[in-house]
């Protein structure tokens, strides 16, 4: 939903009646021009050339998670005000932690009916996307979004529209809450199976190992130099088709592939005064990214491969029109991904259950033993207020008394109060970044940051998101056709400028609680 940023200059015709958003999740800036000797002329380097590319474009919040940056995107607005930052929240009257975008004691996994979800709920959203907005301007505007994951689609999508990812079964599914029934369209690709299809058993790599700038790999198979004979698989995993497809290249041709059909579905392109849009999220490059490191062969051959797969979608997508002025190509990140950490070392990982524990008993020491750490997420540790209140003390002292502590505990770089986030307005800095990204209702007693190249432990993953250094914040910004004069735009912008300039381009208000300025294109 987002990435335009526009120059109502340059279009002096009618709006665009489609606009295609593009986010490749876990991307950084860089990656275009690291690898672009490496890629063919009609996928990024296309997009590149034919449009503008925004070199300096920035997450001003912290902490830059998926979660955030997909919802900044939507919403043209920070967490301070959007209020997502996590995956995981804290319910403060029941004192539980609840999942985003999952109804609140659930018991037990809930079948669905013919790909409709019935867990899923919307209601933890409370500002308007760009989706909604565009739907609110004409009651036949759609806007279709598609992800691998729920969280990500319903995140971008926000309370309406059509919003559908791969399920547990490999089949596109969508929830009660958008729609009692999947269509047509839908119900069609999903009965000829084509994600099986594009499962792979195993990861062979597209070239031999010295085609490629990164060295570093792991479960990739390439090819060798000498004869370009096939290598030889060392595992087999028919069987785990689903699992492969969310964490191999094949992942992301399966979502073109289903783009292309939501593309016919949005067709014709321009009807009166309609407008269209469709919001493609790949977490695919994220998962890669996370799992083997941005500096993997896996993350660039992943990064070649998806090339190829956005030239074909490009080519189809602009076969369908006769004027490239009806559409608008956006594509951008939800923010990179630190750099990559191959041990388990203390100077590298941020033990997050170790810290509570020590706060919990720094706590009991000093006030009484109790359950005083109500739990942490994505820097925010959480209180047991109704522990507060009952051992008589003040939260105010008592979130101070953390956050000094805090402070002592190795790879925490600063330890900020909320009461010092909602009195007192930071203009610069990594505290302005937490203030950025603070939401009183959502946000724990006291935000820490980490040092940089520093992540959160997790055995599964070799880098994170979610710090306030640049290699999470600086994201790409590329935005192409609408009439759009190809340039490079060095000067310096928040990704919450995206959703509003979209929206003035396509001609539809901005999105509700919006206040980030326009981009303009010289």
């Amino acid at each position: 939903m987002f990435i335009v940023a526009l120059c109502i200059a340059v279009v002096a015709t009618a709006h665009p009646r489609l606009a295609v958003n593009i986010v490749v999740s876990g991307m950084s800036q860089g990656d275009i021009a690291r690898y672009e000797k490496n890629f063919g002329k009609d996928g990024f380097l296309r997009l590149r050339s034919e449009g503008v590319e925004f070199t300096e474009c920035y997450a001003d919040y912290a902490p830059t998670t998926p979660e955030a940056g997909l919802a900044t995107l939507a919403t043209g607005t920070s967490p301070a005000t959007h209020g997502i930052f996590s995956s995981v929240l804290f319910d403060r009257t029941s004192n539980r932690e609840i999942k985003l975008c999952e109804k609140a004691n659930l018991q037990s996994p809930i079948a669905q009916q013919r790909g409709i979800a019935s867990q899923y709920t919307t209601q933890q959203f409370t500002v308007q996307t760009l989706s909604e907005a565009v739907i609110a301007s004409h009651n036949s505007n759609r806007a279709i979004t598609i992800a691998h994951t729920p969280i990500s689609a319903m995140i971008l999508a926000g309370r309406k529209g059509e919003c559908y990812w791969i399920d547990n079964n490999g089949k596109w599914s969508t929830a009660e809450c958008y729609t009692k029934e999947l269509p047509l369209w839908v119900e069609a690709y999903n009965r000829d199976d084509l994600n099986r299809v594009f499962a792979t058993d195993s990861w062979y790599g597209r070239y031999t190992r010295d085609y490629y700038r990164n060295s570093h790999s792991t479960d990739i198979a390439l090819y060798e130099k000498s004869g370009n004979k096939r290598p030889h698989s060392q595992r087999k995993e028919s069987d785990k088709w689903i699992e492969n497809l969310m964490r191999m290249p094949s992942g992301n041709i399966a979502i073109f592939e289903f783009a292309k059909r939501a593309v016919n579905s949005l067709l014709p392109l321009r009807v009166g005064e309609e407008c269209k849009v469709l919001n493609i999220c790949l977490d695919i490059p994220r998962i890669i990214a996370e799992k083997y490191g941005a500096d993997s062969i896996e993350y660039e051959d992943m990064l070649y491969s998806l090339d190829i797969s956005l030239a074909e979608f490009l080519t189809y997508l602009y076969a369908q029109t006769s004027s490239r002025q009806d559409i608008v190509v956006t594509l951008t990140s939800d923010g990179g991904v630190s750099p990559t950490i191959r041990d388990n070392n203390d100077s590298s990982r941020f033990n997050t259950r170790q810290f509570e524990v020590i706060m919990n008993a720094f706590l009991s020491a000093r006030y009484g033993q109790d359950s005083w750490i109500l739990g942490y997420s994505n820097g925010s540790l959480y209180l047991n207020h109704d522990v507060v209140y009952k051992h008589k003390k003040s939260l105010v002292e008592i979130q101070n008394e953390v956050a000094a502590f805090a402070l002592q505990y190795r790879g925490i770089t600063n330890a900020i109060t909320a009461t010092a986030l909602r009195s007192t307005q930071f203009s610069r800095g990594a505290v302005a970044l937490v203030q950025n990204g603070y939401n009183p209702r959502r946000s724990g007693d006291v935000l820490i940051t980490l040092e940089a190249e520093r992540i959160e432990l997790d055995s599964e993953r070799v880098a994170m998101s979610g710090s306030i250094y640049s290699y999470d914040r600086h994201i790409p910004l590329i935005i192409s056709g609408a009439g759009i004069v190809p340039q490079q735009e060095i000067q310096r912008i928040s990704n919450e400028q995206i959703a509003p300039s979209l929206a003035t381009l396509i001609g539809v208000s901005r999105p509700q609680y919006s206040e980030a300025a326009i981009l303009h294109i010289k």
